[in-house]
């Protein structure tokens, strides 16, 4: 918390949430190493080029890579090209320490012990319930001080997107309700080398007065 607080110049004291400008997704890979994490996991894999921005600016990192890379019920984007996905990301990863865990996220869970990761990224299906599930559950496998963060900062209504995207109204709801403060919002401002122009994210630092 520190550290992020000094790095952007941040002031904790302002009510939530707190912007985190000047930031793209390779920037916050970045802020993971200088604050030498080395284990984190991404929920929500998809092609693996969040993976590889990860490792790329970590290179002792060791990565859990959790996504189901299956059609079920209920999901129907990237239906086209989802195997194939799969099989993107295992090429572009296989020169880093990362452990592909094909799995729903919540089945993923049992694979780890609580407070076992540095960090954990959030970016699987984005309806109310699949990303308050992940956050609710993913949370209690980082360490404290350790990050929680994830993507797509929105709702879908805001946007007229064609998916369900409730990302913005779950972060609100469970920081609220687990009394997290300060959190913030990865404004994502810097046009990212990879990403290009991108969706606002989300992060919050794992502290022992949040609300279990």
């Amino acid at each position: 918390m520190k550290y992020l607080i000094k790095k952007f110049g941040l002031d904790a004291t302002q009510k939530p949430p707190i912007e985190i400008r000047n930031i793209n997704r390779t920037i916050m890979a970045q802020v993971l190493g200088e604050l030498k994490f080395k284990v984190g996991a991404e929920v929500g894999v998809a092609q693996g080029n969040h993976a590889v921005t990860l490792c790329e600016a970590n290179p002792g990192l060791k990565l859990f890579c959790i996504d189901i890379w299956e059609l079920y019920p209920g999901y129907d984007e990237y239906t086209d090209r989802i195997k194939r996905y799969h099989e993107e990301a295992k090429a572009k990863l296989a020169s880093y320490d990362c452990v592909f865990i094909k799995k729903f996220s919540m089945e993923a869970l049992a694979d780890f012990a609580d407070e076992s990761l540095d960090f954990v990224f959030i970016d699987g299906a984005h309806d109310f319930k699949s990303v308050a599930d992940d956050i609710c559950e993913w949370t209690k496998k980082v360490r404290i001080g350790g990050i929680v963060f994830g993507h797509d900062y929105k709702r879908s209504r805001d946007t007229g997107g064609k998916y369900p995207v409730d990302v913005k109204d779950v972060v609100q709801g469970y920081t609220y309700s687990h009394r997290i403060d300060p959190w913030f919002i990865l404004k994502n401002d810097i046009k990212d080398p990879k990403f290009g122009s991108d969706n606002k994210g989300w992060l919050f630092v794992r502290q022992k007065t949040d609300r279990t």
